[in-house]
């Protein structure tokens, strides 16, 4: 596709959200707010200079980030039109502090997305019942291992910086059983937990799953495959296959990371 048009449609897109969620949910000034934002964009920008390379079939190739872990905190605890900017704020901060030339606003709407669509989650969940919620994260948790699944299959090479590397069959069925023993642990360690925490609690965990399933699934295996397609040629059938493997080990960091930090900033923002 016309990295051109992309660009157009990006922008547009990013116009229309910044309407709509400034129109439903008005900016509210506070200092707290203000602090908050301001400190979220900072520790954001801070953690995309820090990354962890995984070797994988010998190569480094999963890196491991935690840049987008405040801009989804900032959507549990600041509203869609306080997210919104944060997000916008944090890709602009980037872009000034490490300048790559023209900037591809597909990235611009990954950031957006990643701190507004939380907010708005949490602003509409309140409304749906705690079934409603568990039942989204189950059968996101199964989709994820189903399509996972049905991809790896389908897939006989993957090229790592230059390296082309054979999937086996034996390294397809390794990794789709790697895959649904994770599913599996984390049915377990999701039931184990909701027994051990109080009501209000065990509702607050399982939004937070919501949000850190649908923004790995969006933004890492969605989104950021089909930007790379657009501006390097890069296949997004063949950059899908290592995040995969990628959302596998940052789906629980962020659950388990993500939701211990959205109690503290709750808990120090309101207190």
């Amino acid at each position: 596709m016309n990295a051109g048009i992309v660009q157009v449609v990006c922008i547009v897109f990013l116009i229309v959200l910044f309407g709509l969620v400034f129109k439903r949910y008005p900016l509210e000034m506070t200092i707290r707010n203000l602090v908050l934002a301001s400190l979220f964009v900072l520790i954001s920008v801070i953690l995309n200079a820090i990354s962890i390379m995984i070797p994988f079939f010998g190569v480094p190739s999963v890196k491991i980030t935690f840049a987008l872990l405040p801009l989804m905190i900032s959507g549990a605890v600041l509203s869609p039109s306080w997210a919104y900017l944060v997000g916008f704020v944090t890709d602009l901060v980037g872009l000034l502090i490490t300048p790559t030339g023209f900037p591809f606003f597909g990235f611009t709407l990954n950031h957006v997305l990643v701190a507004t669509l939380p907010a708005i989650w949490y602003q509409r969940s309140v409304k749906l019942k705690p079934k409603i919620i568990q039942r989204l994260i189950n059968i996101s948790f199964v989709s994820l291992a189903v399509l996972a699944s049905l991809y790896i299959l389908s897939i006989n090479q993957v090229s790592i910086e230059k390296k082309v590397i054979e999937i086996t069959l034996l390294i397809k069925i390794s990794l789709i059983t790697f895959i649904f023993l994770f599913v599996i642990v984390m049915f377990i360690i999701l039931h184990y937990v909701r027994k051990r925490l109080s009501e209000e609690a065990a509702e607050e965990l399982a939004k937070w799953m919501v949000v850190a399933l649908s923004m790995e699934l969006l933004i890492s295996l969605m989104l950021t495959p089909f930007w790379l397609d657009v501006m390097y040629g890069i296949p997004w059938f063949i950059s899908t296959f290592i995040r995969v493997v990628k959302a596998c080990v940052m789906i629980p960091i962020n659950i388990t990371v993500g939701y211990s930090l959205v109690k503290i900033v709750k808990r120090i923002s309101f207190s």
